[in-house]
């Protein structure tokens, strides 16, 4: 399951157990450049439309990934940044994809 809801959102239910280990939960992260260090900040504004293409990515490949794992490789297959965080056993697998364009 991609879980591409935002964190209020996210926060009223939280996937556990079985459920969760099938899960993938996105954040979207903007990279660019300030002083010529790398900088990351959390997308509100195109947060969703990030996301949206991700799912019209997944559709027009014709991705029917089974497992998270397979997800995340897609993803990447995809040419998307992901770079997945560390999650405990029982929860969701969290990733976050790193845009440098808005």
């Amino acid at each position: 399951m991609l879980d591409l809801r935002s964190g209020a959102y996210a926060a009223a239910w939280t996937p556990r157990g079985e459920l969760a280990e099938r899960t993938v939960t996105v954040r979207v992260l903007h990279e660019r450049e300030v002083d010529g260090v790398p900088v990351r900040s959390v997308v509100s504004h195109f947060n969703k439309a990030t996301k949206g293409r991700l799912v019209r990515d997944l559709l027009v490949a014709g991705a029917r990934p089974r497992t998270a794992a397979e997800l995340i490789g897609t993803l990447r297959e995809l040419k998307h940044t992901v770079e997945e965080q560390a999650a405990a056993s029982g929860r969701a697998r969290q990733v976050d994809v790193v845009v440098t364009d808005l």
